[in-house]
């Protein structure tokens, strides 16, 4: 599998789980992001800052923080479709659908998580030609934003990485659905009981996703609400 560009699947390695081999990976990834120059100079003074904590903090604090923040913050999980319709029974068919989408296009997904993780989704974006990736990289952006908001009301180094994503993107997020989103739930860690919880939808869009039959969103349309068609996607050379 050939990338087209490097610079997005530098930005999900930048969120994966901090231990040793990306810790080795970093001057390489902030190479990368410097040469490519998809980012303005704004977001890699940002993303340098992040760089340099994950390089010379003591690991287990790292560690200790990631887990907090991306793994006991249902509202900073990683995985997108968490953040479209929650843990609801069409997330599933969701996953078959991309995961399909994937091996279209030519990769194989060898990793534990699930298609929706978004260092995943960024890896799959890097081997399209630049300007569809921009463009499917867009239908993320609200999302993307939402989470780099929650992720600065924690300062966290690691919204850099987010504010990346958009300028990468070049598309501004719906400011109506990120302050929905935001007024849900703004990031903070919950408490014991809220991580009891059943997920709730955080992204009530003025236009609502196409029904099934039964009511329930469609797998292609819980796809278009990160801007991926679905099955009917071509391989690409």
């Amino acid at each position: 599998m050939k990338r087209k560009t490097n610079t997005l699947a530098a930005l999900g390695w930048l969120v994966t789980y901090p231990d040793e081999n990306l810790r080795q990976a970093l001057p390489e990834i902030e190479s990368v992001l410097q040469t490519e120059k998809w980012l303005p100079e704004k977001s890699l003074t940002g993303i340098r800052k992040l760089i340099a904590e994950l390089q010379n903090r003591d690991l287990l604090d790292v560690q200790e923080e990631y887990v907090n923040l991306f793994d006991r913050t249902p509202s900073l999980s990683l995985h997108l479709f968490e953040h479209v319709h929650g843990d609801s029974r069409e997330r599933g068919p969701a996953m078959v659908d991309l995961d399909r989408i994937y091996r279209v296009a030519g990769m194989e997904n060898a990793s534990d998580e699930t298609p929706d993780y978004l260092p995943l989704f960024l890896e799959y974006l890097s081997i399209l030609e630049p300007e569809q990736a921009r463009d499917d990289l867009k239908g993320a952006i609200d999302v993307i934003a939402a989470l780099g908001e929650r992720l600065k009301k924690r300062d966290s180094l690691y919204a850099a990485v987010f504010d990346g994503l958009i300028a990468a993107s070049k598309q501004a997020p719906d400011m109506k659905n990120l302050q929905r989103a935001l007024e849900i739930d703004a990031g903070a860690l919950p408490s014991a009981e809220a991580l009891d919880e059943v997920w709730e939808a955080q992204f009530a869009f003025d236009n609502p996703m196409g029904k099934s039959s039964d009511g329930c969103p469609k797998a292609e349309d819980m796809l278009a609400r990160i801007g991926i068609e679905s099955v009917k996607t071509e391989k690409r050379s």
